[in-house]
């Protein structure tokens, strides 16, 4: 075999194992959990509970659980964010919320949709500065 045929093919099958090392992991399952939060900044000291989503009156209810894993006092904001079926925002923007924990607390949040069109939600959590 000609030794340059022979570079060239073993470059491009190294190529793909190359980019599988810097490749992003993949996004959450759709309708999962994790799909849901959308963290703006570091909260390592917070993990998730229980999520549910319910239709009340045709209205999208939802409540979420948080708990803070520290052994310390910690705060975060939040708000929802409101979705129709195409994903395009429904009904009127919230306005971040602030959600204080004592160490080692849960806490449910509960949100119900400004809009009848709203199918679907994200809660977006940040930082409390």
């Amino acid at each position: 075999m000609n030794k340059k045929i022979f570079l060239k093919a073993c470059r491009v099958a190294l190529i793909p194992i190359l980019l599988a090392g810097c490749a992003t992991p993949p996004p959450p399952a759709p309708n999962s959990a994790a799909s849901k939060l959308v963290f703006l900044s570091d909260l390592s000291d917070i993990a998730q509970g229980q999520l549910r989503a319910v239709n009340v009156n045709d209205f999208l209810t939802v409540e979420a659980e948080f708990v803070n894993t520290s052994g310390s006092f910690t705060s975060l904001q939040y708000r929802f964010q409101w979705l129709d079926k195409s994903g395009m925002e429904a009904g009127i923007e919230e306005s971040w919320k602030v959600l204080n924990f004592s160490p080692t607390q849960a806490q449910r949040i509960k949100a119900i949709a400004t809009s009848k069109k709203a199918t679907d939600f994200r809660i977006e959590l940040k930082e409390n500065n």
